[in-house]
């Protein structure tokens, strides 16, 4: 991390802030953090605006005695006073919550995204979370309700362009008050954001292109994959797997637990024993000492697809769990990175990756290698496949396991192996859990 986005503040200069108070939320590469002081008095000086890109070591809030009168001098030189500040750093700050509720009380951006992508008004809102914070599941109950709860529908007739309008909630109350559709609107504000004083002008065509800031999180995504593209030769090779068994054993466990069991929890289980029989596939290498890292842990990196991007994060200690257990932590995992609250220390040190490129869909891809790593393993989506068992048409369940390599560590012949092994493992799942 060498930079975070201001996502919004929840304090202003001026403002009382007590010890460990949340004062904003900063969107890092891959997470959105709660920031919280660790200083107590008046607010004497913010950063930047909302939006704004702070480097790693700038300030972030400057914090003088209490009853300090605030000063206005450039941004990242303090006031000559006893003044604390806070700088910008790559560690993520627990919030303490609230000590009581109140109606709108919406703290995290994630959730406030979520309100204006579903139309729900938070104004009204008590939540029912701890000391009354708005949770999701008040939002899209909120969204399931009839008006006056959710905003005004789009007039009959008119097709609404699937953008995402930037609007702070004044600017959208005060457009649904006078009827105007916002999905219409130009704005003039940063990143085209939509002001009060664009409501006067009315309904505004759509340009022929709209543009998009992009996001830390699809920054760090490209620098890294051009990072490992650029420096590591890598090849992919492929194995078809004939999953019938495997998905039987998935819905007898789901059954027998009451549960959901995602398949990469069972692809992981029978993968750490092949990783153990195959410890290149599970190293790193240490170019510049010349040697290989064979790692003894077993941390298993699973790709999850998210509205703002593919976001890694780790099962630690996988050999160490039992299916029902590495389900329940890649749900965990999962849910946390969507919703943006998954720590910074859960997306790093993975051992070897996971990549279901079928649960979005496909047969098959030739993932990336995620740089400090030797293999990752992409499983595509099962089809039903008909071959000849015994001069009889049978039809069978087929998976393509498609896998990526560093070339400097493992050739051809060792991803043959692995994957051949791997496969008969999924084909006979009770080989891998014997």
């Amino acid at each position: 991390m060498v930079e975070a986005v201001v996502e919004e503040w929840f304090v202003a200069v001026g403002d009382h802030v007590a010890l460990d108070q949340v004062i904003c939320a900063i969107e890092t590469d891959k997470s959105v953090v709660e920031m919280t002081t660790p200083f107590a008095g008046t607010v004497l000086q913010l950063g930047g605006e909302a939006g704004a890109t702070i480097a790693v070591g700038e300030p972030l809030i400057i914090v003088g005695e209490n009853g300090e009168v605030p000063q206005s001098p450039a941004v990242g030189n303090a006031p000559e006073s006893s003044s604390a500040e806070l700088s910008v750093n790559p560690v993520s700050h627990s919030a303490q919550p609230p000590q009581s509720g109140q109606a709108g009380d919406v703290r995290s951006p994630v959730l406030r995204r979520l309100a204006e992508a579903l139309d729900v008004r938070v104004d009204d809102l008590v939540g029912s979370g701890h000391a009354g914070q708005i949770t999701r599941a008040d939002i899209e109950a909120a969204a399931a309700a009839p008006v006056p709860q959710r905003a005004a529908a789009t007039p009959a007739g008119v097709l609404a362009p699937s953008r995402v309008v930037r609007a702070m909630p004044k600017v959208r109350r005060a457009a649904r008050e006078q009827g105007i559709d916002l999905q219409t609107m130009i704005g003039s504000g940063p990143a085209g954001a939509v002001l009060l004083d664009d409501l006067s002008g009315g309904t505004v065509a759509l340009p022929l292109e709209h543009r998009e800031r992009l996001s830390p999180l699809r920054r760090a995504i490209g620098q890294h994959l051009t990072e490992s593209v650029t420096t590591i030769p890598q090849f992919t090779s492929m194995v078809d797997v004939d999953v019938t068994a495997l998905l039987e054993t998935r819905k007898a466990l789901q059954a027998r637990e009451g549960v959901p069991i995602p398949l990469d929890a069972l692809i992981m289980g029978l993968l750490v024993p092949v990783l153990r029989d195959h410890p290149r596939m599970n190293s790193s290498l240490d170019e510049g000492a010349g040697e290989i890292v064979l790692h003894e842990r077993f941390d298993i990196g699973v790709a999850v697809d998210t509205p703002d991007g593919l976001i890694v994060p780790v099962v630690r200690d996988a050999h160490q769990c039992s299916t029902t257990a590495l389900a329940a932590e890649i749900l965990r995992l999962a849910a946390a990175a969507r919703d943006r609250s998954i720590p910074p220390t859960a997306l790093t040190g993975a051992t070897c990756t996971l990549n279901n490129v079928g649960a979005v869909g496909l047969e098959q891809g030739t993932p990336i290698l995620p740089v400090g790593t030797t293999a990752i393993i992409a499983p595509g989506r099962a089809r039903p496949v008909v071959s000849l068992q015994n001069g009889v048409p049978v039809e069978r369940s087929v998976m393509t396991m498609s896998a990526t390599f560093d070339h400097r560590v493992v050739d051809g012949g060792d991803a043959g192996r692995f994957l051949t092994q791997l496969r008969d493992h999924l084909q006979v799942p009770a080989i891998g859990f014997l």
